[in-house]
């Protein structure tokens, strides 16, 4: 079972979101004496490392999330927000290892379809120098490496879909328009098997090069492709190709 620890000041204002996410079947402890034995002493507490993911409370500032984080050796962090974050915000947090969102009050479907796709890290790593500024990071993300679709072995139908968003303004495009002109007469079909492909895609690209969430659910939008993985690809399967 995954087990999520939420870092707070504030038991209380977890217990809406901590809820929603046991009925998801998340093991979940919700801590502030955890919290404040590392604000105080920046001591780590040896129960952080049996946790998969840590989310780090709305009552926390961004400075405490800041340091924190830098802390931190692997992207298990999760910002609980009151809205959604821009995309300045977004930048910040990845820094820091905060490698997600999730709102506060969010609805159980909305929540399901978020966490239920992410690969889940075996343990919380924090680095030897809790002084350190520099947040530390695996070798794939140093540079962007050159990604090629024969490496990975895509069915024809999940590369059009990436070969869509490599086309897209933004990376990213509405669900309908990326299921446009699929056989099926039934949209909530090719709406099935767009999420289907798309759930194949992030798979097999984790698996293959430990890239986390190569293409990203827009809520109520449709998706976009990872930055980083579209660095990749232009470097390998469409580096001769103009879009």
């Amino acid at each position: 079972m995954t087990r999520i620890l939420i870092l707070t000041k504030n038991i209380s204002v977890e217990t809406s979101l901590q809820l929603q996410l046991q009925k998801l079947n998340y093991e979940v402890l919700v801590s502030v004496s955890i919290w404040e034995l590392w604000a105080n002493a920046r001591r780590v507490d040896h129960l952080m490392k049996s946790f998969q993911w840590i989310f780090l409370s709305e009552t926390l500032t961004d400075n405490e999330a800041k340091e924190f984080g830098e802390q931190v050796t692997t992207d298990c962090l999760v910002r609980i927000v009151g809205e959604e974050p821009d995309e300045a915000a977004l930048a910040n947090w990845r820094s820091w290892h905060v490698f997600d969102w999730v709102e506060a009050n969010t609805s159980l479907e909305r929540l399901r379809e978020k966490l239920l796709y992410k690969s889940l890290l075996q343990r919380v790593d924090f680095s030897v120098d809790p002084l350190s500024s520099s947040p530390r990071f695996s070798d794939y993300q140093k540079k962007a490496f050159p990604l090629y679709f024969s490496d990975i072995h895509f069915t024809k139908m999940e590369k059009e879909i990436i070969q869509h968003l490599m086309e897209a303004d933004n990376l990213s495009l509405a669900r309908d328009e990326l299921c446009h002109g699929w056989r099926s007469k039934n949209q909530n079909s090719k709406l099935s098997q767009l999420s289907s492909a798309i759930t194949r895609i992030r798979k097999k690209v984790a698996d293959a090069y430990g890239i986390e969430d190569a293409i990203h659910t827009l809520w109520g939008e449709g998706y976009q492709l990872n930055t980083y993985f579209y660095n990749c690809l232009m470097k390998g399967e469409f580096q001769n190709q103009q879009h």
